[in-house]
C-alpha cells in the first residue's frame, strides 16, 4: 500500500470514527431520557401522601413550613399529567433495552474502527 492510499485510509477511519463517536453521545443522551421518564413514571405510580398536617407532628410541620406543596411538585415536574401505568414501566424498559444493545454495538465497531485506524496509521508510519 502508498502512502497516499494509507493516509486516505486514516482519513476514512477518522471521518467514521467521528460519526460513531457522535451517534454514541446521540444513544447515551437518549438513554439519560429514557431513565430519567422512568424515574418519573416510577414516581408518579408511587407518588407519597402530602406532609401531614396532624397537630401531634408540630415539628414536622415547622420543618415543611416553606416546602413546596406535593401539587406544587406535581405541577411542575408533570405538567402534561396523564395516567400512567406499569405498561408505561414496561415500555421504557423495553426501549431502554433496545438503546443499550445499540449502544453495545456502536461501542464495538467504534472500538474495532479505532483498531483499524491505528493499523493503518502504522502503514503510514512506515511507508
Amino acid at each position: 500500500m502508498n502512502a497516499t492510499a494509507a493516509a486516505d485510509e486514516v482519513a476514512d477511519l477518522r471521518h467514521q470514527r467521528r460519526d460513531l463517536r457522535r451517534e454514541l453521545a446521540r444513544v447515551k443522551w437518549w438513554r439519560r431520557l429514557v431513565a430519567a421518564r422512568r424515574d418519573l413514571t416510577l414516581a408518579s405510580l408511587t407518588a407519597p401522601d402530602t406532609i401531614a398536617q396532624d397537630a401531634t407532628e408540630s415539628a414536622w410541620v415547622a420543618l415543611a413550613a416553606d416546602a413546596p406543596t406535593a401539587l406544587e411538585l406535581t405541577s411542575a415536574v408533570w405538567p402534561d399529567v396523564h395516567d400512567v401505568s406499569l405498561a408505561d414501566l414496561d415500555a421504557l424498559d423495553a426501549l431502554d433495552g433496545r438503546l443499550d444493545r445499540y449502544e453495545r454495538r456502536l461501542s464495538a465497531t467504534l472500538d474495532s474502527v479505532t483498531a483499524h485506524m491505528v493499523e493503518a496509521m502504522g502503514k503510514v508510519h512506515r511507508a
